[in-house]
């Protein structure tokens, strides 16, 4: 059976973009423009793994993250965040809160898809 990947990017472009690279891993692919949007997506679909970007609007990257650990049916689902943010301090605070892993825009495809493999 196919591992579900959400990818959270308030970017079109960016959730294009990651979706070519992943696209042939043999996975599905859902997509959401934020954290608000990512938590519907959650609720009415299994997921394995989120790919989250950290800066958008209405729900960031971090929200999502605080959400989903305080949620019991999404508390174990890893999330990578992915982001152009290179300030230490924010990645440390996204490990703190919950990230799985922490990747810099732009990312390679081997990059990506090590990172994705890791936690499915």
């Amino acid at each position: 059976m196919k591992k579900t990947v959400l990818l959270v990017d308030d970017c079109r472009t960016t959730r294009r973009l990651v979706t070519y690279l992943i696209k042939d891993a043999d996975l599905n692919i859902l997509q959401a423009e934020n954290g608000l949007e990512a938590l519907e997506v959650l609720a009415r679909n299994d997921v394995d793994i989120v790919v989250s970007d950290m800066n958008m609007p209405q729900m960031d990257g971090l929200e999502l993250i605080k959400s989903m650990k305080e949620d019991n049916s999404y508390q174990t689902i890893p999330v990578i965040m992915l982001t152009t943010e290179e300030d230490e301090a924010e990645k440390e605070r996204g490990l703190q809160i919950g990230a799985a892993s922490y990747l810099k825009k732009p990312v390679s495809k081997d990059a990506l898809l090590e990172e994705v493999n890791k936690y499915i």
